[in-house]
């Protein structure tokens, strides 16, 4: 049996320990997506009483501590598998770790820090780097790997320029070789339409795309959109708040190098029948149903155009920058541009309103011009036609004859 504890914030003051220790074995080995296995050797001059492993992701703020049950002796091979599957950790992370053994007066000795990388061993890596950007495909195609380094590096590129935001880190990419070997490395349950997904917390961006034709796209539709999360999570870094969903996702898609065709549809659809959802509504996420979901990313990308087209990227940079205050939402909307969620949303919905009735407008006035173009030509034809339908007239020859 394993006791497992979690240290949040302060360590322990280490005790100098009194006995001479030697660690021989400090393994670590990956069976993706079933466990972790850690080994332990180790040597004393006095008999151990308990081992404690305490290991972390590397750019994680928890360390977890389990304590294997031993039986106290000078010399112990320790063997502990950690149960991806309830303990779930996503692949494409470093973890570092290091053994603790401890003494019958309450000293202990801890072993040299490892670090692993943790990977989907069901796959061969390709390792690629680029600027910002370190990617691992499944896929060894050199001409997909090529354009997905160029997709991700040049998101992160224009969209570091337009709002002022510089990487403090390395982006870490992993690509399956489709949707369904992605899903196959989540944690269970997770929804059926994931084809990527962005963890700011490891710098981390996990997206299953086939390849072949229509990967470029795909590559431009869901890597350009998960990597600008990462790009957006530092803007507004702070320990107390997240930007809401509305403005994270609303900027992964309105800035993402392939519109989706469906929101426009969606979005109006929701419009003509007084169904788009509140601010408020769309503040902590879009939820698991797909279609709610859709609806979610076409009103969040359509609140974010509207930003822009009010207030410029300026406006929008400025609402980033309050976020990392560790404001609340109406906060920072009430420092960045002068209003609350409520009054935004009221001004969001009257302009698409607005928009939606100028495009009405338009479409009917390239109607009556497309009619009447048409009818012209249909009187034109009729009246150079009208000629040539005429009976020929005889012609007379000169000896009166026709």
């Amino acid at each position: 049996m394993l006791a497992l504890l979690v240290l949040a914030v302060f360590p322990l003051q280490p005790t100098q320990a009194a006995a001479s220790v030697q660690f021989h074995d400090l393994a670590a080995a990956v069976d993706f997506p079933e466990r972790i296995v850690f080994t332990l050797e180790v040597e004393a001059t006095q008999p151990i009483q308990r081992v404690e492993l305490r290991y972390r992701p590397l750019l994680g703020a928890v360390t977890f501590v389990a304590r294997p049950r031993i039986t106290p002796a000078p010399a112990l091979s320790v063997r502990y598998e950690r149960d991806m599957r309830v303990n779930y950790l996503p692949p494409g992370i470093d973890l570092t770790y290091r053994w603790r053994v401890v003494f019958a007066d309450g000293s202990w000795v801890d072993s040299p820090a490892r670090t692993l990388r943790y990977l989907d061993d069901r796959y061969q890596w390709v390792q690629r780097v680029s600027g910002p950007v370190e990617l691992y495909s499944a896929v060894t195609d050199a001409r997909y790997i090529e354009q997905a380094l160029t997709i991700t590096t040049r998101s992160i590129a224009d969209f570091s320029q337009r709002f002022g935001v510089e990487l403090e880190r390395p982006v870490r990419v992993l690509l399956y070789p489709s949707p369904e070997a992605l899903r196959s490395a989540l944690p269970l349950q997770s929804e059926e339409w994931i084809g990527g997904l962005a963890i700011p917390e490891y710098w981390l961006v996990l997206a299953g795309i086939a390849p072949g034709i229509g990967a470029e796209e795909e590559f431009a539709r869901i890597l350009s959109h998960e990597v600008l999360h990462l790009v957006i999570a530092q803007a507004t870094d702070n320990p107390f708040t997240m930007p809401p969903a509305w403005l994270d996702e609303g900027l992964a898609t309105a800035y993402q190098m392939a519109n989706d065709p469906r929101l426009d549809a969606v979005l109006e659809r929701a419009r003509r029948s007084g169904k788009l959802p509140s601010l408020r509504a769309l503040g902590s996420g879009f939820g698991t149903d797909p279609e709610a979901a859709l609806l979610g990313y076409a009103a969040s990308r359509s609140v974010v155009e509207y930003l822009v087209a009010t207030y410029g990227e300026e406006g929008v940079a400025r609402l980033l920058a309050a976020y990392r205050e560790g404001v609340t939402d109406d906060e920072a909307l009430e420092r960045s541009l002068g209003l609350s969620v409520d009054e935004l949303d009221r001004s969001w919905k009257a302009w698409l309103a607005e928009r939606a009735a100028t495009q009405e407008g338009s479409r009917a006035a390239a109607a009556v011009v497309l009619g009447v173009a048409a009818l012209a030509a249909v009187v034109a034809l009729w009246r150079g036609s009208r000629g040539s339908w005429r009976y020929p007239q005889a012609t007379l020859r000169s000896d009166g004859h026709s």
